[in-house]
């Protein structure tokens, strides 16, 4: 980075739009989006004096008249640029249901640099009489067509992109469910990021580095593995149920001192990654 730091830092976090981990996800999750929760975690990342910083499962809404705007409050608190990428739209109804608000969820990206440019992508979905999973996977919705599963089985993604001095930098976060419709996510997304240049992708992917569906990353420098935690790992578990789905990876750049902080305990389901970036070509 030109006009930055040799070696800038850089996370990436879902922070559960600042509801806490409570499992299942709670209706009406939106009445739980907590200011607290959400300065906390801004003092958490203010404490690793951070670059750049991507975030999914973020909540721009309105709630009662208050606003509750997770990236811009967070960017306000760290003193950086944010950009923010609406995924989906959704009503706030109270248990008589009596509309309350309105909001959009998304994923955000924070630079202590400016930001040149930014754009979101939408990522494809897999056709709606593919299987969410194949029959003979023993996985969750095996068998079942998207067009006859549950509601909420299926949700927009997007990928937010911006340019922030020499490098692009996105933030994004894969479907949940269905392997086959990652892997056109990851396809759509080393598409839209250019066949070449510096690059970095700060993402909860929904897979572990090793599964199939991201084998369109295989290119790319593996942030966790440059750092020496290798694939499978429980080193590289960034969720409260032990799954391995956040990742850093980058193109053109070299990938240091990489790791999960579990020192921020309960403040979402996940943990952020942290890792320090040096501009080059070095794996």
């Amino acid at each position: 980075m030109t006009d930055g730091p040799a070696t800038p830092r850089v996370a990436t976090w879902n922070i559960r739009a600042a509801i806490g981990p409570e499992k299942p996800f709670p209706d009406r999750w939106w009445r739980l989006i907590s200011a607290n929760r959400l300065r906390a975690m801004g003092e958490l990342l203010e404490g690793l004096d951070l670059d750049l910083v991507a975030l999914q499962e973020v909540a721009l809404a309105s709630r009662d008249g208050e606003l509750l705007d997770n990236a811009g409050d967070l960017g306000r608190q760290l003193g950086m640029d944010v950009r923010f990428g609406g995924t989906r739209t959704f009503s706030m109804t109270d248990a008589a249901g009596e509309m309350r608000g309105a909001g959009c969820f998304g994923n955000a990206i924070l630079s202590r640099l400016p930001i040149r440019s930014s754009t979101a992508v939408q990522l494809p979905m897999a056709p709606s009489d593919a299987y969410v999973e194949p029959p003979d996977s023993g996985r969750e919705a095996a068998g079942v067509r998207y067009r006859d599963a549950p509601a909420g089985v299926r949700e927009p993604r997007t990928l937010l992109i911006a340019r922030v001095d020499e490098i692009t930098v996105a933030s994004t976060h894969f479907s949940h469910n269905g392997a086959a419709e990652r892997a056109l996510q990851a396809t759509a997304t080393v598409a839209a990021m250019g066949v070449s240049g510096r690059a970095l992708l700060l993402a909860d992917l929904n897979a572990a580095i090793e599964a199939h569906e991201l084998a369109g990353f295989g290119d790319w420098v593996d942030g966790l593995s440059a750092a020496g935690v290798p694939p499978g790992d429980s080193r590289r578990i960034s969720t409260d149920d032990g799954s391995r789905i956040d990742h850093v990876l980058g193109r053109e750049v070299s990938v240091q001192n990489c790791r999960v902080l579990r020192e921020s305990g309960d403040l979402s389901d996940h943990y952020p990654i942290v890792a320090e970036i040096r501009v080059g070509s070095g794996r």
